[in-house]
């Protein structure tokens, strides 16, 4: 059954009689992925390449939730996922025709077998050599959504995704397409943890950190999405009670906004069929409107819905970022660098968590460089920063002037692992804890 062809309006009037109750909250999730995958050289196994697709119903009644998923896309599928989740069972249920599963785009496998020999020239140009077991992964997903009085149309995300493990670590990008500047940029990452590896990691202490914009999407994803995800929220209160709530300096203007991600990335609605929102996060430093789906808005009214991502069918939609977005601020680099003096310049993070109940957080970092008379000097190795939600925005001294969009990684809340993506200048950070 093509997504496009999906007879919606059979599957409404089959979600009406599973979800007869006003309030009564029920939609249909439709899929069709696709991947093709490089594996590392040793595996001599070849490029491998899947596609599969399949469907998912969903009812929300009160405070409870029934779901089941078909790893098919069929009336017959539909109807046997309608009615595990009714909770009256109707007599009959109309089966939406349709057509033959349609095709999604033929993948870029030109692109995926090159570039292997991409790096391997980015990195010569760098003067670096070393072991290095590298996978390439381009992904396809299309998704759509049926409730009972509205049905979205199909929505593409595609992208890519590169891994390299090292002697001394590895190193994971989400990229928009597998060209030369995608080869470019992991290379001089993986150049610069090379040249790194052998280094010390600074001393313990508390010094001003440049977080380039790279490393500033990770530190924004945890340290305000994470905060600020209504059902992380709801382990210690009202998200509604979160709203003007100071988190950080005035200069901080923080949003999500996945209608404007990356090209390949963009969203018009959510997984719920909502439309997306410009979601205002943080305003001059303070909470504006945290991050909701359709359950937390139906709680707490004052909330806004259009943040419910899945990870696949098989996992419930979540209230999850999708696209952040820092405003540039008015500092260059070169004022960036005098705010940081004697300090590190962080290029970028590997991890990180969130303590949602005590806003204790926490950063690995695979390596920085010192900053000395203005500028990044000698490196230094892996660490880790610590401290609070509070601490670190409230930390923040100067904002770049020049944004960078990019994928902040790959986030696993829930254990749902799900692509997220980011807008973001270089800033200034003082009051951490840095520590081996």
């Amino acid at each position: 059954m093509d997504l496009e062809r999906f007879d919606a309006a059979a599957a409404a009037r089959a979600l009406a009689l599973v979800a007869p109750r006003a309030d009564d909250l029920a939609e249909i999730y439709l899929e069709d992925v696709a991947w093709i995958e490089l594996p590392p050289a040793d595996e001599n196994v070849g490029f491998r390449q899947r596609r599969e697709h399949g469907l998912a119903a969903r009812l929300v009644r009160g405070e409870r939730a029934w779901s089941a998923s078909r790893d098919e896309l069929s009336g017959a599928a539909l109807t046997g996922a309608l009615r595990s989740v009714a909770r009256s069972l109707p007599p009959t249920l109309p089966e939406p025709a349709g057509e033959p599963v349609g095709s999604v785009p033929p993948p870029p496998v030109d692109d995926v077998l090159a570039f292997p020999g991409r790096l391997e020239r980015a990195l010569r140009r760098r003067l670096v050599a070393f072991p290095l077991r590298l996978a390439v992964r381009w992904h396809e997903r299309r998704v759509r959504v049926v409730g009972t009085r509205t049905a979205t149309p199909v929505e593409h995300e595609r992208f890519g995704s590169l891994e390299a493990a090292t002697p001394w670590g590895s190193c994971g990008i989400l990229v928009g397409a597998l060209d030369d500047a995608a080869a470019e940029l992991l290379a001089e990452r993986l150049a610069r943890r090379f040249r790194s590896r052998d280094a010390p990691p600074p001393p313990p202490g508390h010094p001003p950190l440049l977080l380039e914009s790279t490393a500033a999407a990770v530190m924004l994803h945890e340290s305000v999405a994470h905060a600020l995800e209504s059902d992380l929220l709801a382990a210690s209160g009202h998200p509604g009670a979160a709203e003007g709530v100071r988190l950080g300096t005035g200069d901080l203007d923080v949003l999500d906004d996945p209608a404007s991600a990356p090209a390949g990335a963009a969203r018009s609605v959510d997984d719920e069929g909502v439309p997306v929102l410009r979601r205002w996060l943080l305003r001059g430093g303070a909470v504006a409107q945290p991050i909701a789906d359709q359950r937390a808005a139906r709680r707490w009214p004052t909330l806004l819905p259009g943040n419910g991502f899945r990870a696949d069918r098989h996992a419930p939609p979540l209230p999850r970022t999708h696209h952040l977005e820092l405003l540039a601020g008015g500092a260059s680099i070169e004022r960036l660098h005098e705010l940081a003096e004697g300090g590190l310049a962080i290029a970028e993070i590997d991890a990180g968590g969130l303590d949602p109940v005590s806003g204790r957080l926490w950063l690995e970092v695979p390596g920085a460089r010192r900053i000395r008379g203005g500028a990044p000097a000698e490196p230094v190795g892996r660490f880790r920063l610590r401290g609070r939600v509070g601490e670190l925005l409230g930390g923040v001294v100067g904002i770049g002037s020049e944004r960078r969009g990019a994928g902040a990684g790959w986030c696993a809340k829930g254990g749902q692992r799900k692509p997220v993506w980011a807008t973001v200048p270089a800033l200034v950070v003082v009051g951490l804890e840095v520590s081996p």
